[in-house]
């Protein structure tokens, strides 16, 4: 049975967007915070990664999400690793309410990456084990984000800024996540909300970089909109969001 780690948070004005309700970005910072304080619970915490030589990073989130917190809103966060091979870790966060209903549920996939030469690498056993996960021989086949339809795409160009990159000496997670959702109109995000979302990442950002993001809609008996991160014509991370109207 793996190691679960539970964590209340009030959701602050600062976390919202116009709505009131918690923004993904903010929601991936709370996330990630969570898996460290679990960590650091199991004395493996980031300093003592980074002592191996190692960072663990972000490849992949799946967002599924019967309502965003609100404002002022206690929720529970609980976390989980769940499963592991010899290059990837998959770890569990469900969001419940003050009633314990579950209003969101995120799977993600974290690999380790070689400080020095900024590689995967695989995961020694001395890291995984506190966590208690199961080990699987296999690799998860997970779903894609679905393809940007190039005719009709929308883009926007964003500059990468000093305090877009984190101790990692990379683009943070949630800055592709507003880089994302910014490509939307203003009048698309006020009137609808996220149900479920892909994120896969494939190359760094950094410093002083420019990136373009692409967005495309498709509808059939539900609102998608397919995304992707480029820096010039390389792809570095993409997505795709299933919407329904507010």
């Amino acid at each position: 049975m793996s190691q679960s780690y539970k964590q209340k948070q009030s959701v602050t004005y600062y976390m919202c967007d116009r709505t009131q309700q918690l923004t993904l970005s903010m929601l991936v910072n709370l996330l990630l915070n969570v898996s460290e304080n679990h960590s650091a619970e199991l004395n493996r915490q980031e300093s003592v990664i980074r002592e191996m030589g190692f960072n663990w990073i972000v490849l992949r989130y799946e967002f599924m999400v019967a309502r965003m917190p609100r404002y002022k809103e206690e929720v529970e966060i609980e976390t989980f690793a769940t499963e592991y091979n010899k290059l990837f870790t998959y770890r569990e966060f469900i969001v419940r309410d003050s009633n314990q209903n579950e209003l969101i549920k995120v799977k993600t996939t974290f690999a380790l990456m070689n400080i020095e030469n900024r590689k995967m690498a695989r995961i020694p056993s001395e890291v995984i084990a506190p966590y208690e996960a199961a080990f699987s021989e296999r690799i998860r086949r997970n779903s894609k984000p679905h393809e940007v339809d190039q005719i009709h795409a929308v883009q926007t160009n964003y500059s990468v800024r000093y305090f877009d990159i984190d101790a990692n000496q990379h683009v943070n997670n949630s800055k592709y996540i507003e880089w994302l959702l910014d490509s939307l109109n203003t009048s698309f995000m006020a009137s609808h909300q996220m149900q479920h979302g892909i994120i896969t990442f494939d190359k760094e950002v950094k410093e002083d970089d420019t990136v373009t993001s692409k967005v495309s809609h498709r509808a059939d008996t539900q609102i998608y909109t397919d995304h992707h991160i480029l820096v010039g014509e390389t792809i570095h991370a993409t997505a795709s969001f299933q919407w329904n109207e507010r």
